[in-house]
């Protein structure tokens, strides 16, 4: 049997032998094909396999409850899934994919696996422009309710390089005109809304940092939360006798519950130029100019003959002829200005807080001599300090604190003013800058622009600001949903230093020169070369006192309501007062308030008042009642609106009416009622 299978196996190699090398390799291709096309078949599976995990998780809303219909994309593979009824989804990706979680109302929320099998989601809404929250006189309302005339600038909108913040209102803001009217060092602008509405020197905007009564410039740019302007009366009625030229409202920035310290820090250093200055005619120019304007009355004789022009212009005897080109010798090109600002902000369950501290210099285009004993170059610093913390000392009820400083160093050229007439004024021959033998120099009419800016002196001007403010809010929405009570004390002062260190030096004026060269002088000033201090102060101190009820509420998902009742009272004092009538305080007190309604967020109804007085009105007249009332209606809510709102989202018509009043009608005079009383009893 052996030798038959054996026979058979060499008659089968001898048969291969014979067949060609194609058919040999046909015959083993045609063998494996089945093997290969299993191997396709599985292949991809199994890698598949190897390379994904099954990722799942669970969808909560922001109330933490169950999300359903969320859709979850593979962002790189494209797969996707949503969550079932209880918000729980399970999706196989690979190790490094991009999950992305999106929901009708809510915002998207990508998430990178990192070959995490487990991960729960929490999405948070959409937060429509219209139901923002924008800061109103004495409170706050949701954005789609506002009628009256109220306009925000967007924080980042806020140049931050800029050293007060009223020089960044002009263009930001529609109705608001602003003008700088100098750019010396630590200026500041004037600014008005809506053109001018009263006489005299106090037509200027009320500003209200954290609801009190301050300064706009001195509140730190990077330190403001929201910055809003009230423009019609609706907005303003409610401020009464204080609201006749607009009210700018500003709220300072808090700490942030559930946040671990973040510490932000910020420096800049800037090169600041003058945006134009004036191109002043040169020696030869001047010259030319003169002698034809002189030669014209003269009958053709010129003033400065050939010779006295050359003269001036080769610099051959610089003490007789000088050419001085004045913008060049006391003004630079550019300045500098540093700015560095560093905050803290966080907070628990507990307590927010949030610190700042920052610290600003700007110098100026003066370019002093050096080697003086002093430096009479202008500059400006500030520093600025603030503390805002929130305390909740129980579950509804919490205690705020604000603290702020602000510091600021002002110097300049004793004779500030006149520097400026007289660079412009003087004429490049008049006078040189100081003889060649050290002599000072001044002209028989004008003055010497270099002796203004480097030997009469300079000025120090010392300003400090304290303000405190403590607060506390009773929220009693367990018993009555949406009332609130609020009161709120501060006390600030202000303090100012003025040293001004003057210097009259003797001056003369070289009429030639002797036989021996020596320049001769005529004596035109009689001084001394010593500085006498002249000191000035001025301060005030401010106390404010503010109670309020504020109400809102949403009825049948349909009928809102809110409601504010307020009283107030503020005092100041005049530190340094000229007079009796100076030393007497100057007070404000009243109350207002205000009832609003909306009926679904189309038809808005508002009603304000403000029932408030000042101690400059005669006794019997000292309180005005100022109401206002206005409506609205936002066409863009309706239904029959919802095809066209891709074009226009939101639309609303309003109309107001309104009073207000400015008790600062005298001036700087107090009690303008007391000549009619006298003119009284002496009849």
């Amino acid at each position: 049997m052996r030798t038959c299978i054996d026979n058979r196996k060499r008659k089968v190699f001898n048969d291969i032998k014979h067949l060609s090398t194609k058919a040999v390799l046909l015959i083993i291709f045609l063998s494996l094909l089945p093997a290969l096309q299993v191997m396709a078949m599985e292949t991809p599976d199994e890698t598949q396999q190897k390379s994904t995990i099954r990722v799942q998780g669970r969808v909560l809303d922001e109330f933490n409850q169950p999300l359903p219909g969320v859709s979850i994309l593979a962002v790189k593979s494209t797969k996707g899934v949503i969550t079932d009824i209880d918000g729980n989804y399970s999706i196989e990706v690979a190790p490094d994919e991009k999950l992305e979680f999106s929901y009708i109302g809510y915002q998207k929320n990508v998430v990178l696996v990192n070959g995490r099998k487990d991960i729960p989601i929490k999405m948070e809404p959409l937060t429509s422009e219209l139901k923002e929250v924008t800061v109103v006189g004495y409170g706050t309302q949701r954005k789609a309710s506002v009628i009256g005339a109220i306009t925000g600038l967007p924080v980042g909108k806020i140049n931050r390089s800029v050293n007060k913040l009223s020089n960044v209102l002009a263009g930001q803001m529609a109705g608001v005109v602003a003008v700088q009217r100098s750019g010396e060092p630590g200026e500041g602008s004037d600014f008005w809304i809506r053109g001018v509405s009263t006489f005299g020197a106090n037509n200027r905007p009320l500003v209200l940092v954290d609801g009190i009564e301050r300064d706009l410039n001195l509140v730190d740019p990077e330190d403001i939360e929201t910055f809003s302007i009230l423009k019609d009366a609706t907005a303003t009625a409610i401020y009464g006798v204080r609201g006749a030229n607009g009210v700018v409202l500003i709220t300072t920035r808090k700490g942030k519950e559930g946040s671990k310290p973040v510490i932000s820090a910020r420096a800049e250093f800037s090169i600041l130029q003058p945006t134009k200055m004036p191109k002043m005619a040169n020696a030869q120019e001047f010259m030319e100019m003169y002698n034809f304007a002189y030669a014209d009355n003269k009958n053709g004789e010129e003033f400065y003959s050939p010779e006295a022009m050359a003269k001036y212009l080769n610099g051959s005897d610089p003490d007789l002829y000088p050419n001085i080109n004045w913008m060049d010798e006391i003004y630079k090109n550019s300045t500098t200005s540093e700015r560095v600002n560093i905050n803290v902000t966080g907070g628990s369950e507990k307590v927010k807080y949030y610190v700042a501290g920052s610290y600003y210099k700007e110098n100026g285009v003066f370019r002093p001599d050096k080697g003086l004993g002093y430096n009479p170059a202008s500059s400006w610093s500030r520093f600025n300090f603030r503390s805002n913390l929130d305390i909740n000392l129980f579950k509804n009820t919490v205690l705020n604190i604000n603290l702020s400083n602000q510091y600021d160093v002002k110097k300049q050229p004793n004779n500030n003013a006149s520097l400026w007439i007289y660079t412009f004024k003087t004429i490049p021959i008049a006078i040189p800058k100081k003889y060649s033998d050290g002599t000072v120099a001044r002209p028989t009419i004008g003055d010497n622009p270099y002796n203004l800016l480097n030997l009469n002196g300079y000025n120090e001007l010392f300003t400090n600001n304290a303000q405190s403010l403590i607060g506390l809010t009773q929220d009693f929405s367990p018993w009555i949903k949406g009332l609130k009570a609020n009161i709120k004390f501060s006390w600030d002062a202000y303090n100012y230093a003025h040293l001004n260190r003057s210097k009259n030096p003797s001056t003369y004026y070289a009429t030639g020169r002797n036989e021996d060269g020596n320049l001769m002088y005529t004596k035109n000033n009689d001084g001394n070369d010593y500085l006498v201090l002249y000191k000035d102060n001025k301060g005030n101190r401010t106390t404010y006192l503010e109670a309020s009820l504020t109400y809102e509420n949403l009825f049948a998902n349909a009928h809102r309501v809110g409601g504010l009742f307020l009283f107030n009272m503020r005092e100041k004092i005049d530190n340094f007062p000229d007079s009796y009538i100076m030393s007497l305080p100057y007070r404000n007190q009243g109350i207002a308030g205000r009832v609003t309604y909306s009926y679904k967020d189309r038809y808005f109804i508002e009603g304000n008042f403000g029932y408030n007085g000042s101690e400059n009105f005669a006794p019997k007249k000292r309180f005005g009642f100022f109401p206002s009332a206005a409506i609205g209606y936002m066409i863009s809510n309706e239904a029959f609106w919802e095809p066209i709102s891709h074009i226009v989202s939101v639309l609303k018509f309003k109309g107001s009416y309104g009073i207000i009043g400015n008790d600062q009608i005298g001036g700087n005079r107090r009690f303008a009622f007391n000549s009619e009383k006298e003119r009284k009893y002496s009849q």
